[in-house]
């Protein structure tokens, strides 16, 4: 099942306090991009739990407690948008970031009033997944447990 990186590098960023506690699980069926974002994140200070597909990834959630959840939108087994669902229904505070590739009007149409929090849209700079990653965590603990505001990155208003 879903595999996590136990060290964690710390970062010279601004941020490395706040992220060496928080737990991000990671689902994406693309190993390159699983471990890419993975040692990218660890490299901010999160702690990350990997899955390889929605149905793996919400396994891992049901077995742990994470801060915030990162998924592709298409997998096999579990779109991210299923996950999203499953695990809102679970834990409603969780924010849940989708990440894509796919047309951003055909996924903006599908989230627009779904479980997901904020999407951003490959490709994308590690500048902006850390901070909407950022801005989730903030809204979450703003709001002692609610989703924060939707957010676009990387689409056009």
């Amino acid at each position: 099942m879903g595999k996590t990186r136990k060290k964690a590098k710390k970062s010279v960023s601004s941020n490395a306090g706040q992220a060496m506690s928080k737990r991000i699980l990671l689902a994406d069926d693309n190993e390159g991009i699983r471990d890419v974002l993975s040692r990218s994140l660890e490299f901010i200070g999160y702690e990350v739990a990997l899955a390889i597909n929605g149905a793996e990834a919400l396994a891992v959630f049901f077995d742990s407690v994470f801060d915030l959840v990162l998924t592709d939108l298409e997998m096999p087994v579990m779109d991210g948008l299923s996950l999203a669902g499953h695990i809102k229904e679970r834990s409603p505070g969780t924010p849940v970031i989708l990440l894509t590739g796919a047309d951003r009007e055909t996924v903006l149409k599908k989230v627009e009033k779904g479980p997901v929090d904020s999407v951003i849209f490959k490709p994308f700079i590690l500048e902006d997944l850390q901070r909407t990653i950022q801005g989730a965590l903030a809204s979450r603990e703003q709001e002692h447990g609610s989703a924060g505001a939707w957010q676009r990155i990387g689409a056009n208003p």
